[in-house]
C-alpha cells in the first residue's frame, strides 16, 4: 500500500550477550600465579581494543544514514507542495469566477 508519510523506525538496544566461563578464568589465574612463582615471563600481551576509532567509525556510518533519510523526507515534502500548487493553479484557471466569489472579490 502507498504511504504518504513514513513512520520513524524504533531504535532498538542490540545487546550481544558474552559468555562467562568461571573455571576457565580460574585455570588462567592459576596459570598466571604459577608462571610468576617459576619466574617465567608472560609472553602474552594484553589486547587493548582502539574503541577511539570504533566510535568514530560508528558515528560516521549513522550520521550518513540519518542524512540520506532527511533528504528523502526533504523530497517528498516538496513534491506534495508542488503537487497541491499544480492542484491550486488549476482550479483557478478553470473556475477563476467562482474563486473570485469565494473570496469575496
Amino acid at each position: 500500500m502507498f504511504q504518504l508519510f513514513k513512520k520513524p523506525e524504533y531504535r532498538r538496544f542490540d545487546l550481544k550477550p558474552r559468555y562467562w566461563d568461571p573455571e576457565k578464568e580460574a585455570r588462567l589465574e592459576r596459570e598466571k600465579r604459577i608462571k610468576a612463582e617459576l619466574g617465567m615471563k608472560d609472553d602474552e600481551e594484553q589486547h587493548i581494543p582502539h574503541v577511539r576509532g570504533q566510535f568514530k567509525k560508528e558515528y560516521e556510518k549513522r550520521k550518513a544514514a540519518r542524512s540520506s533519510i532527511g533528504s528523502a523526507q526533504t523530497v517528498r515534502f516538496f513534491m506534495i507542495l508542488v503537487l497541491l500548487f499544480i492542484a491550486a493553479f488549476y482550479i483557478f484557471v478553470k473556475n477563476p469566477e467562482g474563486i473570485m466569489r469565494f473570496f469575496g472579490l
